[in-house]
């Protein structure tokens, strides 16, 4: 028998006060790990926003993380936009429903007043208002969300240039990789577990600088230095 436990006062009081913090969360069973944004904006600070994707995940890729300065008056822009589509309603609503796999989502906000607005639910027959209520604060984050991807892409490249440059130097002066298996077994890696398409696809959406050195995303260069021997 389906056992879910929904909980929801019909009346719920507008929050007082400012906006100190906003997040939502996706967590995914199994190990799949946790993404989550949160605004965090104590009265005497200044505003910012944290991303972590991927925390827990042991499937993927490591933890991508950021953080962003933000200004006070976005801080009021979704404090106002809160308000006006009442998600303050959904306070205590919960659902937690007996099944394997999936996702569990949840939004919480707190205001200088001491108020609160928690919501979970993990299942089926989720409320509209609750689905409506994440997906407007998950499009509000998704600028940071999309900068920490495309922060972590920078890296990650920097990093695999630097290794793609040592093995094509080596390559072009028709030595061995002597020294750079490393470098060698972290490029093969990064081929084979569709990362580095991953990154070619950033690149040719316009997401990276275009002053960001970048051969290693030559498909062409990258599989002639990996046909080299070690």
């Amino acid at each position: 028998m389906l056992s879910a436990l929904l909980g929801c006062a019909s009346a719920k009081p507008a929050p007082k006060g400012q906006l100190v913090y906003c997040s939502y969360a996706c967590t995914g069973a199994a190990g799949l790990g946790k993404d989550y944004c949160e605004l965090i904006a104590d009265v005497d600070s200044v505003p910012k926003v944290i991303v972590v994707l991927g925390e827990g995940n042991r499937f993927e890729d490591p933890v991508i993380r950021g953080e962003y300065p933000v200004t006070r008056e976005v801080v009021d822009s979704l404090c106002k936009a809160l308000e006006e589509r009442k998600v303050y309603k959904l306070a205590g609503y919960s659902l937690n429903e007996p099944i394997t796999g999936g996702h569990s989502y949840r939004i919480y906000m707190e205001y200088s007043s001491g108020q609160k607005v928690n919501a979970f639910w993990y299942g089926h027959g989720v409320k509209k208002e609750a689905l409506s209520a994440y997906h407007f604060i998950e499009s509000f984050f998704a600028p940071w969300r999309e900068q920490a991807l495309t922060d972590d892409t920078i890296v990650r490249v920097q990093e695999m240039e630097q290794r793609f440059d040592r093995l094509s130097n080596a390559q072009k002066s028709g030595t061995r990789y002597e020294g750079l298996k490393a470098d060698y077994e972290a490029l093969d890696w990064y081929m084979r577990s569709g990362q580095w398409k991953k990154d070619f696809e950033m690149d040719e959406k316009g997401r990276l600088p275009k002053d960001l050195k970048r051969g290693v995303l030559s498909e062409d260069g990258l599989y002639e230095v990996l046909s080299h021997e070690l």
